[in-house]
Formats: C-alpha cells, sequence, structure tokens
C-alpha cells in the first residue's frame, strides 16, 4: 500500500513545466500580435470636396450698375452699388431709365420714375439721388455730373478703374477699362455702360474724376462732379452754371474762411460750389466761384478763353496767357492767376486763379462777367485771395 501511494504522488516533472511553458508562450504569443498591431499604418481614406463654396459661408458680392452720358458740355454719371442679389433686381430697369432719359435745359429730367422709384433726400455732391426698394434692401441712385474733357475716353478709363477699385478688381488698361457703349437717344456722343461684381461695393465711394487723380473736371465751369472727399467731384465729391434745381447749399463751404469784400453778394450755390457771390451792379453783375476740380492747367486756360472769344481759342492767345499769369499765394499754397479778356473790350472777362493742392485736384477760384465788372473788382479778389484760408 506504501508503494502504490509513493507512485501516484510521483507525476513526472516534465508535464507540469510543459503546461506553464505552454501558457508562458501563448502570451508571447498575444503579445507579439499586439505589437505588431501597433505599428500597423491605417488605411489612406480619399475625400471628395466640393469645389463650390456652400452659399451661406461665401462672402457676399456686390453689383455696380453705372452709366456716363454726355450731353453738351457736361457728362452725367447715374450709379448704383448694393449687393448683387438687390441690384440684379433692378439691372434691366436703371439701364432701360438711362437709355430713356431726357434732357431739359442741360439736366436730366426725373420727373417721371419707373414704379417703385421715388426721389430721395438731398446729398453732397449730388444733382439728385433715386431711392428703389427691393427685397431686404434700400437701393440708391446717384447723379451727378462733370464737364466733359476733351480727351473723352480717358476720362472714361479713369472712372471705370476707379469704379473697379471701389469693388477690389483691378485696373483695366483697355479701352474704357472694358466698359461698354450704350445707346441714349438723348445723348450727344458716346455714353458708356458699366456692369461689375466684386467686394467692397457698400465701402464710401468718391464721386467722378475728372482728370487725374483729382475728381473734378473741366466744363464751362472750371469741373463739376461723383469717393473723399472724389474734395469732392471734392474726393470725390462743386461747379459753375448749374441749373437752379441743383441749387442746395445757401451758405459756403464750412472747410473755408475768408474775409468777404464790400459789396459781396450771395451767390447761387451748389453741391458741387464751395462758394458763390455776386458782385458788381445789378444790371452788370459778375458771378465769383470756388470749386475743386482736376484738369491740366493749359487746358482750363485754353477752355476759359473760348469761353469769352466764342468758342476759340489759338495756340498763341493760349501761350500768352501762360505767360502772363501772376504768381500768387493762397493760404500758403503758390498758385497762378490768370486774366482773360474778350477780343472786343465791351464784351465778357475772366479772372481766375489755380491753387494746386494734394492728390492732382486744384482750387478754381474764377470770377465770370462784363470786362469792366471783372477788372473793376480786381482788387477785391486780391484781398479775397490774401484771406482765403483752406481746411482740406
Amino acid at each position: 500500500m506504501a508503494a502504490t501511494h509513493q507512485v501516484d504522488n510521483l507525476a513526472p516533472p516534465f508535464s507540469r513545466h510543459s503546461l506553464l511553458a505552454q501558457t508562458i508562450f501563448g502570451c508571447l504569443i498575444a503579445a507579439m500580435v499586439a505589437l505588431s498591431g501597433c505599428d500597423k499604418t491605417d488605411p489612406i481614406i480619399t475625400y471628395r470636396v466640393p469645389k463650390k463654396v456652400p452659399e451661406e459661408l461665401r462672402t457676399p458680392q456686390d453689383r455696380m450698375l453705372a452709366a456716363m452720358v454726355p450731353n453738351g458740355d457736361q457728362v452725367w454719371f447715374f450709379k448704383v452699388t448694393g449687393p448683387e442679389t438687390a441690384v440684379s433686381t433692378i439691372s434691366d430697369s436703371f439701364r432701360s431709365f438711362v437709355e430713356d432719359v431726357q434732357f431739359n435745359d442741360g439736366s436730366p429730367d426725373l420727373s417721371q420714375l419707373p414704379d417703385g422709384w421715388r426721389k430721395g433726400g438731398d446729398k453732397p455732391m449730388r444733382f439728385a439721388s433715386i431711392d428703389i426698394e427691393t427685397p431686404g434692401k434700400q437701393l440708391d441712385v446717384s447723379v451727378s455730373q462733370l464737364g466733359r474733357l476733351d480727351d473723352y475716353d480717358a476720362m472714361v478709363a479713369m472712372n471705370v478703374n476707379r469704379w473697379r477699385n471701389q469693388l477690389a478688381l483691378p485696373n483695366s488698361d483697355q479701352r474704357w477699362a472694358e466698359a461698354a457703349e450704350i445707346k441714349v437717344a438723348a445723348a450727344d456722343g458716346k455714353s458708356v455702360w458699366v456692369d461689375l461684381v466684386g467686394e467692397g461695393g457698400d465701402s464710401p465711394m468718391t464721386p467722378p474724376f475728372a482728370s487725374g487723380a483729382a475728381p473734378f473736371a473741366g466744363g464751362a465751369a472750371p469741373f463739376a462732379g461723383g469717393g473723399q472727399p472724389p474734395m469732392t467731384a471734392a474726393p470725390q465729391t462743386r461747379d459753375a452754371g448749374l441749373p437752379a434745381q441743383q441749387a442746395q447749399q445757401t451758405q459756403p463751404d464750412e472747410r473755408l474762411t475768408f474775409d468777404r469784400p464790400t459789396g459781396w453778394r450771395d451767390g447761387k450755390m451748389s453741391t458741387m460750389r464751395m462758394a458763390a457771390f455776386n458782385v458788381g451792379p445789378e444790371d452788370a453783375p459778375a458771378e465769383i466761384t470756388v470749386i475743386p476740380a482736376g484738369g491740366d492747367l493749359r487746358g482750363n486756360v485754353a477752355r476759359w478763353i473760348g469761353q469769352v472769344r466764342e468758342g476759340k481759342s489759338p495756340d498763341d492767345v493760349v501761350d500768352q496767357a501762360m505767360e502772363d499769369a501772376i504768381d500768387v499765394t493762397v493760404d500758403g499754397r503758390p498758385g497762378q492767376r490768370f486774366y482773360l479778356t474778350s477780343e472786343d473790350e465791351a464784351g465778357q472777362a475772366i479772372d481766375a486763379t489755380i491753387v494746386p493742392l494734394d492728390g492732382g485736384m486744384s482750387l478754381f477760384i474764377k470770377m465770370t462777367g462784363p470786362a469792366k465788372t471783372v477788372s473793376g473788382e480786381s482788387e477785391a479778389i486780391a484781398d479775397f485771395l490774401k484771406s482765403l484760408k483752406l481746411k482740406l
């Protein structure tokens, strides 16, 4: 019995060790598998991303519609800018409005407007404003003017490129800066149509530029004009010879200070004029205007000579006028003063001073009227120039 008991308790030692080894071996295999899994690279997954940005994530675009319509010695500007969705609702009616515009006494007739359009309030540097209600936004149409330059194509390109810049679009060196022609029955020259889409159209804008970096241009008056100001066409947003219905201001621009000579009366103001006076006898008055504008010096002088000489401005007469100019100083700024007369001593005369300002603009102080009245106010004009101060 004792021997049998011994044999039962003597299990071969290798069998126990084998079980342990199998267990350890299994654990090692599992660990190796786990470790090998950590080094495994995830498969590359390709996603298709739509190129078109969802409407709700797109930056809103602005659209500008504008037209330049020459009539007489002026160029009229009609312009509206706003969200693309809003402007698109009135694009056809706006174009038709421009094509059908009529002029009375040199100004656009706005007495009959399309349905839903109404005259807006007076705004600086404009002939008129028109309000148009569209879903979600009221649009503002500006109507302004500038004197037509001899180089009309350059005038167009300058304004169109300025408008392109307002919508964050690059300048164009193509004719008319890529604007198109539009047929306007009442125009006496080629009219221009502009249709632009970009960003930033609701930012402050300057009025039309007439020449160079200046917002104003010449015309019957040194210039007229729609910015910052366009001093303003004043940059930018004041002009002589405008129709009575344009007279909106009654006091000189607050950016001017001066001593008014004795006998100078309040003249007809407009959004284009910084100051205006009537001088001389009631039966033979002369008009004085103060206007910021652009245009080259010789071009303005030639135009003025044409005004007092029935449209004629021979080169030799212009050359002599340039040579006879008097150097003056206005508020510390050097300028030139010109005295221009008709061939008939009893005719018209112009006493005009041009004072260059920053940014390519100039300030024009111009007296026009009977030669006797203009010459009689010569000393008064000199005193006025000495007292004139500019806050520009």
